[in-house]
Formats: C-alpha cells, sequence, structure tokens
C-alpha cells in the first residue's frame, strides 16, 4: 500500500483566494467572492463554498451585505500552504502511516519500499509548510538581459 500526497481543486483554488486577497485587499478592504472568483477564473458558487471553511478555520475575516466581503485573518508570511490543504482537503496523507509498522507487508523489499515513500511523502510536506501565502505573491525571477 503506497501513500500518496492529494490535493483537490478545493485546496488549490482555496490557495488562489488567498494569494488573491494577499494581492488585492490593501489594509482592511474586503474583497468580494465575485471578484476573487472572475480574477481567479473560479466558480463562484464553488469559491462561495471554500472561503466558508477558511472563515471557520480562522484563515480569513468576512462580513456579509452590500459592503461585505474577505480580508486575511493574519499577515500571508503566516499563512503555510500545509494549513490551507490540511483545512481544505484533510490530511496530506492518502493513509495515516504514524506507525507504519504496524501494517507493512511481510517482505523485506515491500517494506523498505513503503518507509522510503513515506520518507517522500513527509519530506513534500514539510516543504509545503515552509512556503507561505505570500511566497506565492513573490514576483517571478526574469533573467536580465544584457545588450552588446
Amino acid at each position: 500500500m503506497l501513500h500518496t500526497m492529494k490535493v483537490g481543486s478545493k485546496g488549490y483554488y482555496g490557495i488562489l483566494a488567498l494569494v488573491d486577497l494577499a494581492q488585492n485587499s490593501k489594509g482592511r478592504q474586503l474583497a468580494q467572492v465575485k471578484e476573487i472568483a472572475k480574477r481567479q477564473r473560479i466558480p463562484e458558487e464553488y469559491l462561495g463554498q471554500i472561503m466558508v471553511l477558511l472563515k471557520r478555520a480562522n484563515l480569513v475575516h468576512g462580513a456579509r451585505g452590500p459592503g461585505g466581503g474577505y480580508r486575511l485573518a493574519r499577515p500571508a508570511e503566516k499563512i503555510s500552504v500545509t494549513e490551507v490543504l490540511k483545512v481544505l482537503e484533510g490530511p496530506l496523507m492518502g493513509v495515516d502511516i504514524r506507525n507504519p509498522r504496524d501494517r507493512m507487508p511481510g517482505s523485506s523489499p515491500a517494506r523498505r519500499l513503503i518507509e522510503a515513500w513515506t520518507r517522500a511523502v513527509e519530506s513534500a510536506e514539510k516543504i509545503l509548510e515552509e512556503v507561505t501565502v505570500a511566497d506565492l505573491c513573490k514576483p517571478e525571477d526574469r533573467p536580465q538581459m544584457y545588450y552588446i
């Protein structure tokens, strides 16, 4: 049994929405779901459901009504990709592997394969823990052109 990382559209769209809020909400200004959905090309109803989950997890603050909308609940530098994905997708591992030896197949190669795969997935999760919404907002590095 191999362990996989799973990320669906909910997690992907949720991260895009938070990046949008980080880039487009200045100060305390609220952004409406329809604006975010249009800029990020996300189905508006689906994004509305995602924003409710992000609000419930205290990643965004929201207000209802004509002037309502959402803003980040804390600085983008303090929101990791892993945190967002866990809120929207659940555990990143396809299987709980805290104590993998309890479920290991009998053969040594199979056991070593699962242990190696487990380390790989844990490494990927650690990297995503270090990446923040602010990191995703940074401008692309463009190679400098030199003219002679």
